[in-house]
């Protein structure tokens, strides 16, 4: 991913490697997508809505590599996988539409977005089983559990 640092490897002038969102620390790719303040604030949301309670010790890999702290059926993996992959377009769709236009970041319109985003693929590739928006948004881990 062309995270700053990655640029800054490349030899791209850059005047900072600093995280544009945050500030708070260099972009690296596990910064930009999990331990920014405001890709954790996705992930906390996320996690709160699977009742899955607090992120704790994510990196990238772990988090992209469809596991749950949880007992999942095989589709109920490949739903979370979904999930996660939709967090992550999400927060870098986010981090460029800041970069780019200097706009503002929204967790809570982010959560909606991933839900409603999650719910578009999922239901549309999903052949297994119906999902329904409603019990989508209040309990997601319906469809996951065998």
């Amino acid at each position: 991913m062309p995270v700053l640092t990655e640029l800054d490897k490349r030899g791209i002038d850059l005047d900072t490697v600093r995280c544009p969102l945050c500030d708070d620390d260099v972009e690296t790719i596990d910064h930009s997508m999990i331990f920014c303040r405001h890709s954790m604030e996705i992930w906390e949301r996320v996690y709160k809505w699977w009742g899955l309670g607090s992120v704790t010790n994510l990196s990238v890999n772990e988090a992209f590599q469809g596991k749950c702290n949880r007992t999942l059926s095989f589709v109920g993996s490949q739903i979370w996988q979904a999930l996660e992959w939709t967090c992550g377009y999400l927060i870098w769709k986010n981090r460029n539409r800041k970069v780019l236009s200097n706009s503002s970041w929204n967790g809570l319109g982010g959560l909606m977005e991933i839900q409603l985003l999650s719910f578009d693929w999922i239901s549309s590739r999903c052949k297994h089983k119906n999902i329904d928006w409603l019990q989508w948004i209040s309990n997601p881990l319906l469809y996951c559990i065998d």
